[in-house]
């Protein structure tokens, strides 16, 4: 059935409104933002109960699926939602099946429509499930909810060591957490411990490349002088240790120390440290205090029209430790990132695990 036409209001404390928004796109669970509950009277032919499945049917999301559980209280659906009650078969079961490849084909073909897409509850009817046994649909479904499980809980930590890492990063950078060193944090000028480096037209080395939002430089897959469409005469030269950053957009995310010596586009200017550890600036530098800093001087009139080159950013006074204590930071901060990536690589692999037992499990 179609869920209720209704409008969103704030969450009265009792009842939850649950929409194609409400629905994790990656864990498929209730994940209001914000938690709302539905306007008017409310009918219970509208609250989920155990063994409901919904499906998105219009829009994007077309074919996005949610199981009730029982933990998310009294919930009502929306009316672009459509309800199916698994009274015949184990309904985790069914669930996982909305979950494998096969199915987002399916979805994808029968939602091809003029305008946008959708399928409507007739065509959900036409979704084809094989059932095994009940026993074995049990077995099934237990096994893909342990890995879940164990999913749920690496990502759990995982944003446990991030928000422990954030933590640290205020307390560090406020002097509000020290190590085993009484000498005060020193002010000075990021020219009084870095210079530009200009050098261009390197075309026979390696383009080098910035990942956002983690600020890693890493080797591209395509080297500058195979690219031969492409002039790389304006391109800035790179060598180890250098710091990078991009002068001309959103700052956050777009900086970071490379390991390699290449070129990069001509958007990041370089700099070289003086007598500094630049990993520890690689942290500094995300830090609130530097954000505000990088937007009080840049040109640009919005975030996203940032032009912070050098003779600007010279100015940019800071707080500095000695280089000692710079070194011990970013080992610190260096360890607890390996942590943060070692849980990442577990998880991306459970999830390619279970990736492949869906479709091992349900040919």
């Amino acid at each position: 059935m179609y869920g209720m036409n209704s409008a969103a209001k704030d969450f009265d404390g009792i009842n939850k409104y649950i929409r194609i928004t409400d629905i994790s796109e990656k864990s498929h669970k209730f994940f209001p933002n914000p938690l709302s509950s539905p306007e008017g009277e409310l009918d219970n032919k509208y609250k989920l109960q155990k063994g409901d499945l919904v499906f998105a049917r219009t829009g994007a999301s077309t074919g996005k699926s949610y199981l009730y559980d029982e933990n998310d209280g009294n919930l009502y659906f929306a009316g672009f939602l459509i309800k199916f009650h698994i009274d015949q078969a184990v309904p985790k079961f069914i669930f996982y099946n909305t979950l494998k490849e096969e199915y987002l084909n399916w979805v994808s073909v029968m939602s091809v429509r003029s305008g946008q897409p959708g399928i409507n509850s007739k065509e959900y009817n036409k979704l084809p499930i094989y059932l095994p046994s009940l026993d074995e649909q049990r077995i099934i479904s237990n096994f893909l909810e342990n890995v879940d499980k164990k999913i749920e809980l690496l990502e759990e930590k995982h944003q446990s060591y991030l928000s422990f890492k954030k933590y640290l990063m205020q307390q560090i950078f406020t002097q509000k957490l020290r190590f085993d060193f009484s000498e005060d944090w020193k002010i000075v000028k990021i020219k009084d411990i870095f210079d530009e480096r200009s050098e261009k037209g390197f075309d026979e080395l390696e383009l080098l490349s910035v990942t956002l939002n983690e600020g890693v430089i890493k080797r591209s897959e395509i080297e500058s002088k195979d690219n031969s469409n492409d002039n790389k005469s304006n391109y800035k030269h790179v060598l180890p240790n250098d710091m990078v950053y991009n002068s001309m957009r959103m700052w956050q995310g777009a900086s970071g120390v490379s390991s390699y010596e290449g070129i990069v586009s001509p958007a990041y200017t370089i700099l070289i440290p003086k007598n500094v550890h630049s990993p520890f600036f690689a942290y500094y530098f995300k830090t609130h205090e530097m954000i505000y800093q990088f937007k009080k001087y840049s040109q640009g009139l919005t975030s996203d029209t940032w032009n912070l080159k050098y003779p600007l950013i010279s100015k940019i006074k800071l707080k500095i430790p000695s280089l000692e204590e710079q070194k011990e930071i970013t080992n610190l901060l260096e360890t607890i990132d390996i942590k943060i990536e070692i849980l990442k690589n577990i998880i991306c692999n459970i999830k390619n695990f279970k990736k492949g037992l869906l479709q091992q499990m349900f040919v």
